[in-house]
């Protein structure tokens, strides 16, 4: 399987929406990036002779598909409170609504009349899934005007996990037990979630067959796992490490391009020979259809100083999460590498 681009340093809550059909890598590359490449002369010629391009308004709202308090909703507040430093002449507003698994926001922002950068959508790529699985039937790329990523959503990703008295001690050993007994090993995923399309991302890998069944939540995720009625699980990496060091899990490898600064003896599951596991789940900053390229590209250079600024690198500290700035044109690109195994892990699963 194609493996992510790995721009980004921090590897992504991944909060799984729900999502048929295709996804988003239709679009025209080459036009797109024409594109952009021409509204980011306009916008910086603009700037340089003092002329703002964004924002324009008094107010600018950011709907945010998310619950408050957590990482999506956090990371949308970061980066209002950084642009409310930057243009203190102009209030920016983070409202949260998770209805429908995010589709009104979605669809508010989609829908919107105001082209002029007053309204914007900040979620993640579980949009993407959603658009695979049916439960948003628009695309990011296609149906919203894209202005860039923030950074991965969960800071460390998911690891594969067996419960501490499990036979299992690697991936490996996990992948010869599916192969020898087709079918039979079995594990726990949410529909519609990222624990789903890591598990098709798995089985488009290895083409190896074992069994998904819907074990809920993560954190009954956990207890199913830990009750042998599952054998093994993909669990966020804050939570998997809490019970490994109590015993109760073995870490069989962590769902990311490179090793976790966090938890560096985890191993990937790259490096053990499974590839396209490190699916990125990355935050995502869109207008709408109507929005020009122009402005588009004057809310993403906004990234380049929030990268710098110190106030944002200690509350990302504090997230466990690192950020690297990436242009408009590279972020459209990862967006697009993400949807492709997005679409493989799809594929695998029937959708």
């Amino acid at each position: 399987m194609r493996k992510v681009l790995s721009v980004m340093l921090a590897a992504g809550l991944a909060l799984g929406l729900t999502a048929c059909s295709g996804g988003s890598g239709t679009t025209d590359t080459t036009a797109a990036n024409t594109s952009e490449s021409t509204a980011a002369q306009s916008s910086a010629a603009k700037e340089e002779s003092g002329e703002r391009v964004w924002p324009t308004t008094k107010n600018v709202e950011i709907i945010c598909p998310a619950s408050a308090g957590g990482l999506t909703d956090s990371a949308a507040r970061i980066w209002a409170n950084y642009l409310g430093t930057k243009f203190p002449d102009t209030n920016f507003i983070v409202n949260n609504d998770n209805t429908g698994n995010g589709t009104v926001a979605m669809e508010a922002v989609r829908n919107s009349q105001e082209t002029d950068g007053s309204q914007l959508l900040f979620y993640n790529t579980g949009m993407l899934i959603a658009k695979y699985t049916g439960a948003y039937k628009y695309s990011l790329l296609d149906d919203f005007n894209f202005c860039t990523v923030g950074y991965s959503t969960n800071p460390d990703g998911f690891i594969l996990c067996v419960a501490g008295d499990s036979e299992y001690n690697s991936v490996t050993d996990l992948v010869d037990a599916m192969k020898a007994n087709p079918g039979k090993l079995v594990t726990g995923i949410q529909n519609g979630s990222t624990r789903q399309f890591l598990a098709g991302a798995m089985k488009a890998s290895t083409e190896a067959d074992f069994k998904m069944v819907d074990s809920g939540s993560e954190a009954d995720t956990i207890t199913a796992l830990l009750g042998g009625n599952l054998d093994f699980a993909f669990v966020q990496a804050g939570n998997a490490t809490q019970y490994a060091e109590t015993g109760d899990m073995k870490l069989l490898g962590i769902c990311q391009a490179e090793r976790s600064e966090n938890y560096p003896d985890v191993p990937t599951i790259d490096e053990q020979g499974i590839d396209g596991m490190d699916l990125n789940a990355l935050q995502i900053i869109a207008g709408p259809k109507g929005m020009s390229d122009e402005i588009a590209e004057a809310i993403a250079e906004t990234m380049e100083g929030y990268a710098q600024d110190e106030t944002v690198k200690s509350s990302l500290v504090n997230m466990k999460v690192q950020y690297e700035y990436v242009n408009r044109e590279d972020s459209r690109k990862l967006v697009e590498a993400t949807n492709d195994s997005f679409g493989e892990a799809a594929a695998a699963l029937g959708y």
